[in-house]
């Protein structure tokens, strides 16, 4: 239950961060380019924190790490609502806002491996569930708020109510009471992971001494298993046009005419479509359908239909339709790729790998604000964001039919270090 609290406010005040965009480009008198990077900088930097917090902080407790995490991730909205009268200070508050949240999501995410074990697939996808709620809910929350209260009391309200994942972190604990350090955990996951995707492998071994995550710079993963490559393609893509189609949904519902209070509605329609999205990814993959077909090519067909949906009427109901749509299409797509990292990588690279797979999503994400915000910036037209975003999709679906046709076994890379060790 902590751990769906927390992501409900996670990707939902992220979310919310789209009430705030025409505010913020007035009152700081800035453009769409530097107020999408700041805004963005929120879900970007986190996973940046989250891919590489283990090897900065090895021997500390994920009971510890969530409190903390917890702590940032209010405190940097309550500094906006403070402190916040220039775009600097933005930034600075979603810097802090994010670098907590990375430390919660790593520490809930191996505190579920610690407590489901061989139930982890199933239990990290019902927790997904509560991130498409809080899209759905926070962004007329917060709107109400801005309305009553105004920017930064807006903004100090959302750090009150984003401080209750001090609390979420409190409550993470060791199945057997004891104190349990990170990478200790972490090393249940090849296990865990290896026993899911055990079809995909050339041979079993009992042990296989995996690298730790020191460097984010390791890209052997990369290297060695070109399937992995093209799968990172992919996953980076979708956290490229999540986060574009997440910051201006809203502002791009203003633009056609609506009010505030109505185009919030827009995100409301996408979370709802996402929360389908998401139970459809448990019903797939406990029915053993998951395959990349699904994750990559009918999800990315699916967005792309909601975009064009944008891109060719302003009607408030076909607009509503489409935020349903592409909605459901990013949180299939996301939750489904995310389960089916194991299965494009040996278990020696499974933790490099997916530190990497993290640390590039933050980069993506940061793109997805930094780069369509030029684009709006330079044409002065929505039609080109969503464009871009368009043509992101029918890349991921080009190197997901590229992908399907892979049909290789993955090689076990631990096994021929051993023999070439002499072991």
């Amino acid at each position: 239950m902590a751990g769906c609290v927390m992501v409900f406010l996670f990707t939902g005040s992220f979310k919310a961060n789209s009430v705030f965009v025409d505010d913020v480009i007035s009152m700081y008198r800035t453009s769409y380019v530097l107020a999408g990077t700041a805004f963005v900088a929120q879900p970007a930097v986190a996973f940046m924190v989250a891919g590489i917090g283990g090897s900065w902080l090895e021997g500390v407790s994920y009971r510890s790490m969530g409190v903390f995490g917890g702590v940032l991730f209010g405190a940097g909205f309550v500094y906006q609502g403070v402190f916040g009268y220039r775009l600097h200070q933005l930034f600075i508050a979603m810097i802090i806002t994010a670098s907590g949240g990375g430390l919660l999501h790593f520490a809930f995410f191996i505190s579920f491996v610690e407590h489901f074990r061989d139930g982890f697939p199933v239990a990290l996808a019902t927790r997904e569930v509560f991130t498409y709620l809080g899209v759905s809910i926070m962004p007329p929350f917060v709107e109400i708020l801005n309305s009553d209260y105004g920017l930064h009391g807006a903004y100090l309200l959302l750090g009150a109510l984003a401080w209750n994942c001090i609390a979420c972190g409190a409550v993470l604990k060791p199945v057997n009471g004891t104190t349990r350090n990170i990478m200790a955990t972490q090393n249940k996951l090849r296990t865990i992971v290896e026993n899911c995707c055990c079809s995909r492998r050339t041979s079993d071994t009992d042990e296989i001494d995996a690298p730790s995550c020191s460097s984010i710079f390791d890209c052997s993963p990369v290297t060695e298993h070109i399937q992995f490559a093209i799968f990172l393609i992919v996953h980076s893509l979708l956290y490229y046009a999540f986060t574009a189609w997440a910051i201006f949904l809203v502002p791009f519902g203003t633009s056609t005419g609506l009010l505030t209070s109505e185009a919030v509605f827009l995100s409301t329609a996408g979370g709802i479509g996402g929360f389908l999205g998401k139970i459809s990814v448990i019903l797939v993959f406990y029915l053993g359908w998951m395959n990349i077909t699904f994750a990559g090519v009918v999800s990315s067909c699916l967005i792309c239909t909601g975009l064009f949906g944008y891109m060719v009427s302003s009607n408030y109901i076909l607009m509503l339709m489409s935020s349903c749509l592409c909605g459901f299409g990013l949180a299939f797509a996301d939750t489904a790729l995310s389960g089916m990292i194991p299965q494009y990588l040996c278990s020696y690279h499974l933790r490099q790998g997916t530190a990497i797979s993290y640390f590039f999503g933050g980069v993506s994400m940061q793109l997805g604000g930094t780069l369509s915000g030029a684009i709006l910036d330079s044409t002065g037209s929505y039609l080109w964001v969503f464009g871009t975003m368009f043509l992101a999709n029918v890349t991921i679906c080009i190197f997901s039919v590229f992908l399907s046709a892979m049909d290789e076994d993955i090689p076990e890379c631990g096994d021929s270090r051993r023999r070439n060790d002499g072991v």
